[in-house]
């Protein structure tokens, strides 16, 4: 997988959100807003290809969560971004 290259993450505030940007604007009318595990495996994966169960090993390294948990939370992000438009296959 991947992210698309027009995501930007963006800090409002307290709160991190994903937006499209086309190079001269940013798109705020699909917005989506991520919590600190969201960002952080997001981030890591700018400009590189990444399996869901790498992210999985990102999480369990971080947060010290079991693999399981981690497989089945690094899916669910996975499958949300795809149904959003963020990543693609």
């Amino acid at each position: 997988m991947r992210i698309k290259e027009n995501i930007k993450i963006k800090r409002i505030g307290d709160e991190s959100i994903l937006v499209s940007n086309d190079g001269e604007n940013l798109n705020y009318t699909r917005v989506i807003s991520l919590n600190q595990s969201a960002e952080f495996l997001i981030t890591e994966s700018f400009d590189n290809d990444f399996t869901v169960l790498e992210w999985a090993d990102k999480l369990s390294g971080k947060y010290g969560i079991n693999k399981a948990q981690a497989i089945a939370d690094a899916q669910a992000l996975a499958e949300k971004l795809i149904q959003a438009g963020v990543l693609y296959e």
